[in-house]
């Protein structure tokens, strides 16, 4: 618990400015920051109480009662990625927390990693594993960012979303059917189906196959976490999914999951949309970014979805 408690100890004889304690520039060099835009080092407390979850937050100075946004980066980056992007969001009103994924960034262990194998077309049961616990760990650890915010009074925690890129934004689909606290979700090119994309196989007897050639964990990790058969737990968030029909990300597969939801958005067809790139493989374009942004906006400042109390 000791993480936990420094957070509570900071956030009450601390100036917000440093709600842990200041924390030395690490990483690579940051692009000049509006000079409206307050940026805070924090550590948060996580689901593991002996790994504290490093991040930065973005907000417009003087703002009050912000809506929170909780970014997720892709494999292999950190909170430092997409710095303009944070920056960019918080001019718009949000309160931005960007954070390192577990096994990324200053959470990165020695000896875990690409180490030269292009982890992000999975396939193998090391590429899986590592993929997939990070996946999992860091959607425990937004919950308990979540609990933490609740500790700053210029929050309101009735509105909050997540957003995330590639393995950023399959942490958001977890969390998109299991935390109620959120209302907004911004997937962009992310799985939906975790299996299909593990193992890079549409499912029947070739992907069986593949799935028995994989560890027990890994089977336990997948198995806990895939939305694709609790997606009926997702409305009514606001849900937007941005995919190119270029990814080995497979697009039917996307295509199919947004067709299963919309029986359960029927009285909200507003809040549920799929971008389709067709030109486009695994990268953000800029309309991804924008469309992205339009939707939190609206859906957390403009005409906000705010959670039921008794959800907070």
């Amino acid at each position: 618990m000791r993480w936990l408690l420094i957070l509570g100890i900071a956030t009450t004889t601390v100036a917000w400015a440093t709600a842990v304690a200041p924390a030395p520039s690490q990483g690579p060099k940051q692009p000049p920051k509006p000079s409206d835009i307050e940026r805070e080092k924090l550590y948060f407390a996580g689901w593991d109480p002996d790994e504290p979850v490093p991040a930065y937050v973005y907000y417009k100075k003087g703002n009050k009662n912000m809506p929170v946004v909780i970014f997720m980066h892709g494999m292999g980056g950190s909170k430092e990625s997409n710095v303009k992007r944070m920056q960019e969001w918080a001019g718009k009103g949000l309160f931005v927390v960007a954070i390192d994924a577990h096994l990324h960034g200053e959470r990165k262990v020695l000896g875990l990693g690409p180490q030269g194998k292009n982890l992000g077309a999975l396939g193998t049961d090391y590429a899986i594993w590592l993929h997939q616990s990070s996946v999992s760990h860091t959607a425990r650890d937004v919950s308990k960012v979540i609990d933490a915010l609740s500790a700053r009074p210029d929050v309101d925690l009735s509105r909050i979303g997540v957003a995330g890129i590639s393995m950023g934004s399959s942490t958001c689909m977890v969390l998109a059917w299991k935390e109620p606290r959120i209302s907004v979700v911004v997937g962009l090119i992310g799985a939906v189906d975790f299996w299909h994309d593990c193992t890079k196989t549409a499912p029947g007897p070739e992907q069986d196959v593949k799935r028995k050639n994989l560890s027990l964990r890994v089977h336990q990790i997948i198995n806990a976490i895939d939305p694709w058969d609790r997606k009926a737990a997702i409305a009514p968030k606001a849900f937007f999914l941005a995919n190119g029909a270029k990814d080995e990300i497979d697009i039917e597969s996307i295509r199919k999951f947004v067709k299963d939801l919309e029986p359960s958005y029927k009285d909200h067809l507003e809040r549920l949309m799929l971008l389709e790139e067709p030109k486009t493989g695994h990268s953000v374009t800029d309309r991804m970014w924008s469309e992205g942004t339009t939707w939190l906006v609206r859906h957390l400042v403009e005409k906000p979805i705010r959670t039921p109390a008794s959800q907070r």
